[in-house]
């Protein structure tokens, strides 16, 4: 079972997926009088189909991959979550937990993973939840970050996180190693799919030159979401959401954006639109109860409503999950068997409170 599931796991790139031709998302952080906002979006050359999970706490989990020393990751989700999922249920593009920790997805195609070693390996598509389980700052998310190892599934990743005190964090992988940069070291706060350490040279060079920038404008991107971020004025911007908003739709999105999704971290709100469903929507973390006796709860990212969509949430739906899955792997033409599909929700449906 377990080589099934490993089998089934190289379609989880769930980044902006491999190729030249899914390389724009972006992710940037705001500075507000009333805490940061966090904005990310989701640029795909297929439908952007996904959902939206209520993810619990005091949830035991275990990933399929094996260290070196034979070991899979075991943990327990410590924070309750809502996480944007492409591929669906434990593979979280972007998302923000109970403790206000916000992380986001880009693909790094010239990042590099490490080689297998005894460290506690992760899927790409994992990494994300695992952080969001189990760290509630973005201290905690480097410390943790140095223990786990993602394993390679062709289409590497790095990440920009962000939590209620403001600190920030962008971490990657680039030649086998993971590679941190915050406080200091984190000039610009925002990112897209060039190696921080290039884009953030090339916003302090001027940002929108081209010879800085690669067939996605990574470093263009960058720059406008950096510019407009250091630009926001509260007592003209009257709402720092709608102004980054204004920054996904208008200066950094792409003509395949799929998904603009907003975190009010200190309001512990997220706020979503998609290419399907155009209107805005809003989800406040006081609607759920993140206990593990409290169902799984996901939404369809594309759901045709407009402000809050307490209401549509349903419990957990494996044909619907499984759905989307299959769903994505086909349209990006990677093969995996039916058996494959169903041992790896199985794995996935036996995560069981821990008591």
């Amino acid at each position: 079972m377990r080589l099934l599931a490993t089998a089934a796991l190289f379609c989880l790139l769930l980044a902006c997926p491999q190729g030249d031709h899914a390389r724009a998302c972006t992710s940037f952080v705001m500075d507000t009088p009333d805490g940061p906002i966090f904005g990310a979006n989701c640029d795909l050359f297929i439908p952007g189909d996904g959902l939206v999970f209520v993810n619990q706490r005091g949830v035991a989990k275990e990933g399929w991959q094996e260290s070196t020393t034979g070991e899979t990751a075991k943990w327990t989700s410590e924070y309750g979550s809502v996480t944007f999922n492409l591929c669906g249920r434990e593979f979280a593009w972007t998302g923000m937990n109970e403790a206000g920790l916000v992380a986001s997805t880009m693909q790094l195609a010239s990042g590099e993973y490490p080689e297998p070693d005894e460290r506690l390996p992760l899927s790409d598509g994992n990494w994300v939840q695992y952080m969001l389980d189990t760290c509630g700052s973005v201290e905690e998310a480097i410390r943790v970050s140095s223990q786990v190892r993602v394993e390679d599934n062709g289409a590497p990743s790095h990440y920009l996180l962000a939590d209620e005190s403001g600190n920030c964090a962008a971490i990657e992988y680039i030649d086998g190693e993971c590679v941190r940069h915050t406080g200091e070291d984190l000039p610009v706060r925002a990112m897209a799919n060039m190696p921080y350490a290039r884009s953030a040279y090339a916003y302090e060079k001027g940002g929108t030159r081209w010879w800085w920038s690669n067939p996605g404008q990574s470093a263009e991107r960058v720059a406008a979401a950096e510019t407009r971020s250091r630009s926001f004025d509260a007592t003209r911007d009257t709402s720092a959401v709608n102004y980054a908003f204004g920054t996904l739709v208008y200066y950094v999105a792409a003509p395949h954006t799929r998904w603009n999704i907003v975190h009010d971290i200190a309001k512990r709100e997220i706020f979503f639109r998609s290419d399907q469903s155009p209107t805005y929507k809003r989800i406040s973390f006081d609607w759920f109860d993140f206990s593990c006796d409290a169902p799984l709860l996901m939404l369809d990212v594309n759901t045709a409503l407009e402000g809050d969509v307490q209401d549509r949430f349903t419990p957990y739906d494996r044909d619907v999950n499984q759905e989307l899955f299959s769903t994505f792997c086909a349209r990006w033409g990677i093969k995996v068997s039916e058996e494959g599909t169903a041992n790896l929700m199985e794995i996935l449906d036996g995560y069981e409170c821990a008591r």
